[in-house]
């Protein structure tokens, strides 16, 4: 990447969009499990406000309104860090405005169909005018992507920007559609969304030319197939916690701790049951596919490491997921069992990108052996 994108300026921005990502999702995870993602059946206003009455003074219309201005301030920061990549790297600046425009009309659309209420039709022509027209951003993403020497910066903070929109857009559509389906696909986004956040702070930051773990060719193969094991088990425990959050709200599906619906393997009649047990189990698989790569690589130092912190926020999230169950899905701890599932896929992703940057560990590591 360019030296001018690189700067230390540049990645101390990132981080500061990555933490209030963080704050954002934190609090969009006590906003669900208040129940108070419907405290306004409009949307992006409040009561048609940006100041509803009395949102300061109770705790559902607080966490649902507050929500939202933090989402609009995370925004305007991924717009500004789009914006400081693309300009500074020399891109044209009459580009970025029309791409910027673009996606503010097409947020525009999905605004005017989630505001119909009275004209079935019109609605389903303006969503379906917003799916259209939400197709030309990513074919321009794409083609630029392959076809210009864009740098690694501009092209992850490019999709980042279409992202966030994307973010928003379901956020919208979860509360004017009354969607349990959209509030899912809205939950998981923003995991995806902090992963690359992570990679742009990465990517941005004087050391990304050598982060990738030096070990031979066999131990990275080994941790490249764990990693990406570890990355999609994961992401399918996250997927079946947001479906348990958003069509199971109130109470819990089953209280037992390590059983589900009183046995080691239920019927599966209903769905929230296999979610359940799906989300349930495939925690204690991640915990035995990281501690088999520690027990193999603990004496890989910088690999030994990571798998040791990952095992640590591991032991803690099953604690966490036990004591939800054991206290009725109390308030404080649903959410740090939230924020901490946060963590352990942002460090499992960056696992796998530390394997996949490996190369160039690996070949220092031929370098040093021949010199010896």
């Amino acid at each position: 990447m360019s030296n001018q994108i690189s700067q230390p300026a540049f990645n101390k921005y990132s981080k500061l969009v990555a933490f209030f990502a963080v704050l954002l999702i934190w609090w969009g995870a006590a906003t669900t499990t208040k129940l108070a993602g419907m405290a306004f059946a409009d949307w992006p206003l409040s009561l048609g406000s940006l100041n509803p009455p009395g949102w300061l003074s109770y705790m559902v219309p607080f966490l649902e309104h507050s929500h939202r201005l933090l989402a609009t301030l995370v925004g305007i920061l991924v717009l500004g860090m789009f914006s400081w990549s693309y300009i500074r790297g020399g891109k044209s600046f009459f580009e970025m405005l029309i791409v910027v425009i673009g996606l503010a009309v097409i947020f525009a659309v999905f605004i005017m169909a989630g505001a119909e209420r009275s004209d079935p039709g019109r609605k389903s022509n303006l969503l379906g005018l917003g799916l259209g027209l939400g197709v030309i951003p990513f074919v321009w993403l794409i083609r630029s992507w392959i076809k210009r020497s864009w740098t690694l910066v501009q092209k992850l903070s490019a999709l980042a920007l279409l992202m966030v929109t994307t973010q928003a857009i379901f956020g919208g559509l979860r509360v004017t559609e009354i969607s349990n389906g959209f509030a899912v696909l809205h939950g998981c986004l923003a995991q995806a969304f902090f992963c690359l956040l992570v990679l742009i702070v990465m990517a941005s930051g004087t050391g990304w030319g050598q982060c990738g773990f030096a070990a031979s060719r066999v131990v990275l193969k080994l941790i490249r197939i764990g990693g990406v094991s570890l990355l999609a088990l994961t992401s399918i425990q996250l997927v079946c916690g947001a479906s348990m959050r958003h069509f199971h709200r109130v109470g819990l599906a089953d209280t037992d701790l390590l059983k589900t619906a009183g046995v080691w393997i239920p019927a599966f009649d209903e769905p929230i049951i296999l979610v359940l047990f799906l989300h349930k189990w495939t925690a204690f698989c991640i915990f035995g596919l990281v501690l088999a790569l520690w027990l193999k690589l603990r004496k890989e130092v910088r690999i030994g490491k990571h798998l040791t912190l990952l095992l640590v926020l591991l032991s803690a999230q099953i604690a966490l997921g036990l004591t939800v169950i054991a206290t009725g899905k109390h308030f404080w701890i649903t959410n740090f069992h939230v924020i901490n599932g946060l963590a352990i896929l942002a460090m499992a992703f960056v696992f796998v990108v530390k394997a996949i940057k490996g190369n160039s560990g690996e070949a220092a590591l031929a370098r040093t052996e021949k010199a010896g």
